[in-house]
């Protein structure tokens, strides 16, 4: 999956791919008009999202939602480029979402196959197996699936919440996902899992995720860029659940 390889990105082409510029081109005027009071819509593949009258955050492109910011946890405009490279803005978490078939695929609700949602299932059931081999969840190891063909590696976990569990690749030779994060009472019918690269160190503190959502039998790609794991996928589990509020079910 094109997305998935984002994962083995270095913390700088990370910051370079935030920038890059989204391929623009006219939202669909039979959507627009299928939308509730005014909003703006686009149909990805059957899936009609509409974006409420008023609400800039939310840009509609041809393949998701274009990329948005926050500040710590307050949002604010996307900085510029040339604002990117600044020092201040290190703190700066960065998202945007993907969707459609051609950039994420079908979900496996909807094609029949188990697939990448599978393996993303697997990834919980992993390290669930693992905290139960442990008296509490004060840190506990789990050998986990990283990759679609049943490739495992240890991940050591500790509970930085409640019901959030932050897990860091014990070895440190080669590249690929080094940090997961899960909350079990995430989701209708999945948790919810973001996969992590980078971010291992003070002098790299930048970090690219990408957690994925199936909704209404359409998967959907959240990609999240920042220096604070828990505020990235904070912020993943809310576009998450705004994105399923922007869906309009139509009558079969």
């Amino acid at each position: 999956m094109r997305l998935f390889s984002l994962l083995t990105l270095s913390a700088a082409a990370a910051l370079v791919l935030a920038f890059a510029p989204v391929p623009a081109d006219a939202l669909s005027q039979e959507a627009n008009d299928k939308c509730p009071a005014g909003g703006t819509g686009r149909s990805f593949d059957g899936l009609l999202v509409c974006v409420p009258d008023g609400n800039g955050r939310y840009r509609l492109t041809e393949d998701g939602f274009d990329w948005m910011a926050w500040q710590g946890d307050d949002p604010i405009a996307p900085p510029s480029k040339d604002k990117a490279a600044g020092a201040d803005e290190l703190n700066v978490t960065l998202a945007r979402a993907f969707i459609g078939e051609a950039i994420v695929g079908n979900s496996d609700s909807a094609s029949g196959k188990n697939g990448f949602d599978r393996f993303m299932s697997l990834i919980a059931t992993s390290i669930l197996q693992g905290a139960e081999n442990v008296a509490s969840l004060d840190g506990f190891t789990a050998e986990v699936p990283v990759d679609e063909s049943g490739l495992r590696q240890r991940f050591q976990f500790i509970q930085i919440q409640p019901d959030l569990l932050q897990g860091q690749r014990t070895n440190e030779e080669g590249s690929g996902v080094d940090f997961i994060l899960y909350r079990p009472s995430s989701g209708k019918d999945q948790p919810h899992v973001l996969l992590c690269s980078g971010g291992k160190s003070i002098q790299s503190p930048t970090h690219i995720c990408m957690g994925m959502r199936d909704i209404e039998g359409h998967r959907v790609g959240i990609m999240v860029t920042g220096t604070v794991l828990e505020r990235s996928f904070r912020i993943s589990e809310q576009i998450g659940s705004d994105l399923e509020a922007f869906v309009v079910r139509q009558a079969p």
